[in-house]
């Protein structure tokens, strides 16, 4: 059997038309990297998908997971370093909030990426990607996916932070960075972890 990587994204969620990560997830469905096959996944912002779906996903035992999420503000990719057993209340998609709180009860406090981010960091910034490591990925969907990936699986997991794209950001509202740049960024760090 092929090894197999997985990337996840989010679909379009809140008044953001369109939601990178997501698209670059779908985009590279069906492509290899060094003979492995890549499963690209847009998933719904919704609690109930991560806590089914993706998590029957990420049992099937992926040597390679890099979930991806939209970081509206943010001005680089954000390559991220930690996730944290702690979510908010805030809504999802389906206007359904998780109590405030840990993610699981039995899990630790934190979990450290097992992508190679310092090596992910020195090859964005050689290929002029605005990159940074960053040690918050918030305490809603993004965080929860991430420490999810972590805790259920025995791959090479990590998550990836996207500033948004032009098109969301019309009224100069956010910072914004092109989808060439952040598909090669996503393309950069699965050949660094594989």
């Amino acid at each position: 059997m092929v090894p197999i990587i997985l990337v996840t994204g989010f679909k379009q969620y809140s008044n953001f038309k369109r939601n990178p990560s997501g698209e670059i997830a779908e985009l590279l469905d069906g492509s290899y990297f060094r003979g492995k096959e890549v499963v690209g996944m847009a998933l719904e912002a919704k609690h109930s998908v991560l806590e089914k779906e993706y998590l029957r996903e990420v049992k099937k035992g992926y040597e390679v997971i890099v979930n991806t999420g939209l970081s509206p503000g943010r001005r680089v990719i954000g390559v991220e370093k930690v996730a944290v057993n702690w979510q908010s209340d805030e809504k999802d998609e389906d206007g359904v909030s998780s109590k405030a709180g840990s993610i699981l009860r039995e899990g630790p406090d934190g979990l450290f990426s097992r992508l190679p981010v310092e090596d992910i960091l020195h090859s964005l910034r050689s290929a002029k990607i605005p990159s940074e490591i960053s040690f918050s990925a918030g305490i809603f969907l993004s965080n929860k996916i991430f420490f999810l990936s972590l805790y259920y699986s025995k791959g090479k997991a990590g998550f990836v932070n996207f500033p948004a794209e032009a098109e969301s950001s019309l009224d100069g509202k956010y910072p914004t960075m092109n989808i060439e740049s952040m598909i090669k960024s996503l393309e950069i760090t699965i050949q660094k972890t594989i």
